[in-house]
Order: C-alpha cells, then structure tokens, then sequence
C-alpha cells in the first residue's frame, strides 16, 4: 500500500514538473510599432500587422501602434504593414518572467514603378489631327468644367458620397469600442440635451431664410432653451 502511494506521489510530482516546464515556455510579448519620420522623429505606425511565423495565430497592432501576443521563447514575428518592408524577429530563449517588451521599428519600403504617360487619344500619331480638329473654345470650356470640379461644394458632394475606405472603417471602430469603453455600466451622454449643440443649430438655421413660421417656432425654441 505504501509503495502505491509513494508511486502515485512521485507521478503527481513529475506531472507537475512538465507542465511547470510548459508554461516556462509563455511569454506575452507586447510593445509599440514606430518608424522613423520627418527630421528624424519617430512617429507610430497603426494596424501592423503581427504574425507568428509558420503559424496561424496573430494579431494587429492599434491605432496608436500597440500591440500584445502571446508566444513561446524562440518563436519568430513577423511585422508588415503596407508602405513598410517586413521584419522579422525571434524571440529570446533566455527570458526571465512571462513578459517580455519589444519596440519594433519598421523601414519605409520604396517601390518604383514603370512610368505610364496618359493620352486622350487612342494612338500617338492621332494628336496633330485631334489638336487641329479642336474648336477654338474648347480649351476655355474643359478649363470651366475643371474649375467646377474643383469647387468646394463639388468636393464636398463627391466625399459625402464616398464610402470610407479600411483605414478610416477600422479607426471608426476603435473609436467606438474606446466609447463604448468608457460609458460601461451607465448611459451616455445625450447630444439632445446640450445647450452648445443647440446654438450651433439656431446659427446655422438663422443664416438661412425661413418663414413667418418658422421664425416664430425659433423664437420658442430659443425662450425654451434659455430656462
């Protein structure tokens, strides 16, 4: 009986043993992600993206270029990010804890490309025909439609009407978690009742002409909004 427990003791002891030695192995790696910007500042690099090497786990960094992950010693990261060359880094065997910092600083990537020169014409040969087929106004009405194009108003309509693309969709999204964050456990606060959300209302509604009932209508809302 004895020896049976002096067995079942011994197994217990090199079972614990091992995975002491396992989760030795951990570390949670975390840092910021930077790289070298105008007059030699460094500025954040957001969303790269970080990946364990011959793995599928990973993670992404946040907008301000922080990122966390959790690995075993001797493993290797890989960051990328578009606009960047890629790097990789491998952690150190020899950490000591279950935490282990590291900045990454990535390098700009230069990509050169093939120089491409756009003709409104289908074939070279084509312009001295093209230019001597142009009416004598034609060059005052493209420069008219191009200024129109330009105009503040026209730009405005073009960007309302514009999805956003990855980068703005993800900033949108942290923004709202760190929102929703912040106002946990109790209501937010309501635009509706801000007397400085509701001034800025009645400037831009007076710049505008309005009827005799409307006018009356503001000088209600306006009375109301005073008590």
């Amino acid at each position: 009986m004895n020896t049976k427990y002096l067995l079942a003791l011994l197994f217990g002891f090199f079972s614990f043993a091992i995975v002491a030695q396992e989760q030795s192995d951990i570390v949670e790696v975390y840092g910021l992600i930077v790289t070298k910007g105008e007059n030699a500042r460094y500025a954040y690099v957001p969303f790269v993206t970080v990946a364990v090497k011959g793995t599928t786990r990973g993670t992404y960094a946040n907008y301000e270029g922080m990122y966390s992950i959790v690995v075993k010693k001797g493993q290797t990261l890989t960051f990328s990010a578009v606009g960047f060359e890629d790097r990789e880094i491998v952690i150190p065997e020899d950490i000591d804890g279950m935490y282990h910092s590291l900045k990454v600083e990535l390098m700009p990537a230069s990509i050169n490309i093939d120089e491409v020169t756009v003709f409104p014409w289908p074939d070279r040969d084509n312009l001295a025909a093209e230019f001597l087929a142009m009416q004598p106004n034609r060059a005052g009405q493209l420069e008219a439609i191009a200024k129109e194009n330009l105009e503040r108003n026209q730009l405005l309509a073009v960007a309302n009407n514009t999805s956003m693309d990855g980068r703005e969709n993800s900033i949108q999204y942290l923004r709202q978690q760190a929102s929703d964050y912040s106002y946990q456990g109790q209501q937010a606060p309501q635009s509706i009742f801000d007397p400085i959300a509701w001034g800025k209302f009645f400037k831009q509604w007076k710049k505008k002409k309005h009827s005799a009932k409307e006018e009356q209508m503001i000088k209600i809302l306006e009375g109301e909004n005073q008590r």
